[in-house]
C-alpha cells in the first residue's frame, strides 16, 4: 500500500507532521484574534490544495484493532503515532472552525452520535433540521469540512478496519521543488489519488467504490475520473452517468468497433467495451505515466491491453496521425475524456488544431460520433466542435448536440459540470426510439412508462376506504403466514435498513392464491383509474402486477430520496394498512411542477394511485410502526419471482417459476438472439430524453436505466467470489456511518406480526 511506504517514511512523517502543526497554529492564531474570516481563508485554500485527503492518509497510516475501539496496535512506530495524531487534531480544528462559521449562518449542531456514530445533525434559528445545513454561497470547502466527523469515524467489515473513505494511493507534486504536501500553493495542485468509498443507495444497499481523482478531492460525492465497485471486476459494470454515456452513444452496433479513447481514467471504461463489444479495436492516447500505473495497479487494467495505450499528450498524438494523412475512416468514435476532477478541460487542447483534427480522424460513416466530456467548458468546447464539423464536413451549419445528466438534481444556468458534446457526421436526432432501434433493431422493447417529465405534471387519485378492516386483518394473516413459511435467508424478505422491512407476497403465487378476490378488485380499481385519467394501458399489449410488497416501517425509517420513482412500471398503488395514529411522520410525498414536496391524506383502507414515474418518497417515521402494501403495474408477466424484478416485457427472468408459461403465451416467436446479429447488449438502456434551455443553448438531458442484459463474458470473473456475504458485511459496516439499530428479534416479532390485529 502506498501510505505504508512512502507516508511512513520517518523523513516524509517529520514533514507532515511539522506542516499540520504550522497550519493547525496559523489558524489558531487568528481565531485568538477573532479573525474568523482570515481562519476560513487559510483553511480553505489548504483544502484546495488536497491537504483532507494528505490528513486523512496520515491519519490510516497507523494500524488499528477493531477488537479495542480501533486503538492503534501496539507494534505501531512513534513516528506514526505522532503523524496520526497530528492529523487527527488538525482535522479536527477545522472542523471546529466550520461549525464556529456555520453558527453565525443561524446553524446549530445536535449530537447523534448515541444513534449514529459520527452522526451530526444541525438545527436553524428558524427550527429548520437538516443533515446538510446551507447557506447562500456556501464553499464546497466548506461543505467537506463539515463532513469531517463520518471521514475520521472507523468501521469494521469482516474483521478489517474501514473508513468512509480510504486512502488507497496519494501523490502530492507541488509547483516547487521544495513544496510540501500541506503547503499552500498559488497554483492549483498537481494531486493523484485513489480513495475506497463507502456508499449506500435509497434502498440502504451498500457498497465500496474505488475512484481515481486528478486534482483536489472533494469530498463523498465527488466524480471521479473512473470509479469501479471494488465487489466487481474492472470493466462488469459502470458506475458514473458520464462513462455510462460515453459507452452508450459510442458504439451503435458491432460494425461500428474503431474506438479512438483520449484519456484512460482508471480503465473502467476502456475495459467496459472490451468485455461488452465483440470485435472492439480500441486505441487510447493518455499523457500521464501515473495514470497508467495506477490503472494497472489498484484496478486491475489487464496488462496485455497496454499495448493499445500510447503516452503521449493528446494534441502531439492528432498532429501525428494527422502529418501521416491518417484521416477520413481512422476511427468509428472519438472518445475525450480528459477532464481533472475539478472538470477542468485542459486549456492547451482547447484550440482549432486539436478539434479540426479530432472531426477529420472520423470514419465516413453516418453514424460516426465524437464525444467530449468538456467540463466547466463546454461553450467553448461546443463551439469548437460545431467549428469543426462545418470545416470538415461542410455542414451549413454547426449541429453539436449538448448533454447532461437528467434531473438527478437542480442544474443552474451556470453550471456546465459534466456536459458532454456529442456530434456526428450527419444530423443528429437523439431520442429513446432512436437509440433503441439502432443498438437492438428488431429486439428494441419499450415499457409504455410515461416520459419522467410528463409524469411529474400528473396528480395523485385517492380511493378512500379502498380496504375494509376484514381486508386488511386478511393481508395481515397473509403475510404473517408468507414470513413464517420462508428461512430467514430468502429474497423474499428484503431488509432495506434496520428501520425499513419488505415481504414480497407475489413470490411463489402466495397473492394470487391466497388472495384472489382482492387481487381481481385491485385489478379493477387500476383499470378504471388509468381509463379516466391516464391512458397508459393502452400503450402496451397487456398489463400485470410486477410486485406486491408489505413494508414495514419503524422510527428512523424512510425513503429519503426526493426523486425516487418506480422504473418501467406503469402505475403504482400504495394501500395503508396502519391504525390512524399508529405512527407520526411517514408522510408519503410526491415533487410537484413547481419543485415541492405535496404530503397526502392517507388513512387507513386509503389507496393512492399515481403514475410510477412520478417522483415520490417517505420522510422519516418518527414514532410508531407504518404498515402498507404496494402494488406495481407494468407491461411483463405477472411475476412470482421474490424480488421486485427488473425483467419487463419479452426479456426472462431465470428467478420466476412462471417465465416459461407467460413466455408461451404472450411472446411464442420469441428467439434467443444469434449469432449473426450485430446488436450491442449493453447493461442499461437509454430511458428519457428531455430538452431544456440554458443560456439560449438547448441541451439535453439523458437518463440511462438498467436493464436484463447484464452478463459479462464467462472468461471474465468477478473479483469477489463471496459477492453477497460481502455486500451484507458492507451494509452492517455502512452501520457506523447510518443506522446502528439492534434486530435481536425473531422475524415474526420484528415485523410485528404476532401482535397486530
Amino acid at each position: 500500500m502506498f501510505l505504508k511506504t512512502t507516508i511512513g517514511d520517518k523523513d516524509i512523517s517529520k514533514r507532515l507532521c511539522s506542516q499540520a502543526t504550522s497550519l493547525r497554529t496559523r489558524l489558531q492564531q487568528h481565531i485568538d484574534k477573532d479573525e474568523l474570516s482570515s481562519a476560513i481563508k487559510i483553511a480553505e485554500a489548504s483544502i484546495t490544495n488536497d491537504c483532507i485527503v494528505a490528513l486523512l492518509a496520515m491519519m490510516q497510516s497507523v494500524d488499528r484493532d477493531p477488537n479495542n475501539d480501533f486503538r492503534p496496535i501496539s507494534s505501531s512506530s512513534d513516528a506514526s503515532l505522532e503523524m496520526a495524531d497530528v492529523a487527527l487534531l488538525t482535522l479536527g480544528d477545522l472542523y471546529t472552525m466550520a461549525e464556529m462559521h456555520l453558527k453565525l449562518q443561524g446553524w446549530h449542531p445536535v449530537d447523534q452520535s448515541d444513534k449514529v456514530s459520527g452522526g451530526i445533525v444541525y438545527e436553524h434559528d428558524n427550527g429548520e433540521i437538516s443533515e446538510e445545513p446551507n447557506y447562500e454561497k456556501m464553499s464546497w470547502q466548506m461543505k467537506l469540512m463539515l463532513s469531517i466527523p463520518v471521514l475520521i469515524e472507523p468501521g469494521c467489515v469482516n474483521g478489517e478496519v474501514v473508513w468512509a473513505a480510504t486512502v488507497v494511493h496519494y501523490e502530492h507534486n507541488g509547483a516547487q521543488e521544495n513544496q510540501s504536501d500541506l503547503e499552500c500553493s498559488e497554483l492549483p495542485p498537481n494531486c493523484i489519488s485513489v480513495l475506497d468509498v463507502l456508499k449506500s443507495d435509497e434502498d440502504g444497499k451498500s457498497s465500496r467504490l474505488r475512484g481515481s481523482y486528478n486534482g483536489c478531492w472533494r469530498g463523498l460525492y465527488a466524480d471521479a475520473l473512473g470509479e469501479m465497485d471494488t465487489s466487481h471486476s474492472i470493466g462488469q459494470r459502470l458506475e458514473s452517468w458520464t462513462e455510462t454515456t460515453l459507452a452508450g452513444l459510442s458504439v451503435a452496433n458491432e460494425e461500428l468497433t474503431r474506438i479512438l479513447m483520449i484519456g484512460l481514467g482508471c480503465g473502467q471504461l476502456v475495459s467496459f467495451l472490451q468485455n461488452h463489444v465483440a470485435g472492439v479495436e480500441l486505441q487510447v492516447v493518455e499523457a500521464s505515466q501515473s495514470i497508467v500505473d495506477i490503472a494497472v495497479k489498484y484496478y486491475q487494467f489487464p496488462t496485455c491491453a497496454l499495448e493499445n495505450v500510447h503516452i503521449i499528450d493528446p494534441i502531439e498524438y492528432v498532429k501525428r496521425q494527422c502529418s501521416q494523412g491518417q484521416v477520413g475512416g481512422e476511427y468509428d468514435t472519438i472518445i475525450v475524456n480528459v477532464c481533472s476532477s475539478d472538470d477542468v478541460f485542459p486549456n492547451h487542447l482547447l484550440n482549432d488544431q486539436f478539434f479540426n483534427g479530432l472531426v477529420s480522424m472520423l470514419s465516413n460513416h453516418p453514424t460516426a460520433t465524437l464525444l467530449v466530456n468538456s467540463g466547466v467548458s463546454a461553450d467553448v468546447v461546443s463551439t469548437l466542435v460545431d467549428e469543426a464539423c462545418k470545416h470538415i464536413h461542410g455542414h451549413r451549419s454547426g449541429h453539436a448536440l449538448l448533454l447532461r445528466e437528467y434531473l438527478l438534481r437542480d442544474h443552474s444556468t451556470s453550471d456546465d459540470e459534466g456536459v458532454i458534446v456529442a456530434a456526428r457526421r450527419r444530423e443528429w436526432s437523439l431520442t429513446v426510439e432512436d437509440w433503441q432501434r439502432e443498438h437492438y433493431g428488431d429486439n428494441a422493447q419499450f415499457s409504455g412508462a410515461m416520459d419522467v417529465t410528463n409524469a411529474q405534471r400528473t396528480q395523485v387519485v385517492r380511493l378512500e376506504k379502498f380496504l375494509s378492516l376484514e381486508d386488511i386483518e386478511t393481508i395481515r394473516s397473509v403475510a404473517k403466514a408468507k414470513l413464517a413459511s420462508i428461512e430467514p435467508a430468502s429474497s423474499a424478505l428484503e431488509k432495506h435498513t434496520n428501520s425499513w422491512k419488505v415481504l414480497y407476497l407475489q413470490s411463489d403465487d402466495t397473492f394470487q392464491q391466497k388472495l384472489p378476490a382482492l387481487r381481481q378488485r385491485i385489478l379493477e380499481a387500476v383499470r378504471q383509474v388509468d381509463k379516466d385519467n391516464w391512458h397508459l394501458f393502452d400503450n402496451v399489449d397487456h398489463v400485470n402486477i410486477r410486485v406486491v410488497e408489505y413494508h414495514q416501517m419503524d422510527e428512523y425509517g424512510e425513503l429519503a430520496d426526493p426523486r425516487h420513482y418506480d422504473l418501467n412500471s406503469l402505475l403504482t398503488m400504495d394501500m395503508m394498512l396502519s391504525e390512524d395514529g399508529a405512527f407520526e411522520g411517514g408522510d408519503l410525498q410526491t415533487e410537484e411542477v413547481d419543485g415541492t414536496l405535496k404530503k397526502h391524506e392517507f388513512k387507513q383502507g386509503d389507496a393512492l394511485i399515481f403514475v410510477s414515474h412520478k417522483y415520490h418518497c417517505v420522510n422519516r417515521v418518527r414514532s410508531g410502526r407504518r404498515n402498507v402494501m404496494v402494488l406495481e403495474f407494468w407491461y411483463g408477466p405477472e411475476r412470482l419471482c421474490s424480488h421486485r424484478c427488473e425483467k419487463f416485457g419479452s426479456e426472462i427472468c431465470m428467478r420466476d417459476p412462471g417465465q416459461d408459461m407467460y413466455t408461451q403465451q404472450f411472446h411464442p416467436n420469441l428467439k434467443q438472439r444469434d449469432d449473426s446479429s450485430t446488436s450491442i447488449l449493453f447493461p442499461f438502456r437509454l430511458g428519457s430524453v428531455s430538452a431544456c434551455k440554458a443560456d439560449s443553448r438547448e441541451i439535453l438531458e439523458l437518463l440511462w436505466e438498467p436493464c436484463g442484459n447484464t452478463e459479462v463474458e464467462p472468461n471474465k470473473p468477478l473479483v469477489a467470489a463471496k459477492e453477497q456475504v460481502d455486500d451484507k458485511a458492507l451494509s452492517d459496516a455502512f452501520a457506523c456511518f447510518g443506522d446502528s439499530d439492534s434486530d435481536d428479534d425473531s422475524l415474526a416479532e420484528e415485523y410485528g406480526m404476532t401482535t397486530q390485529s
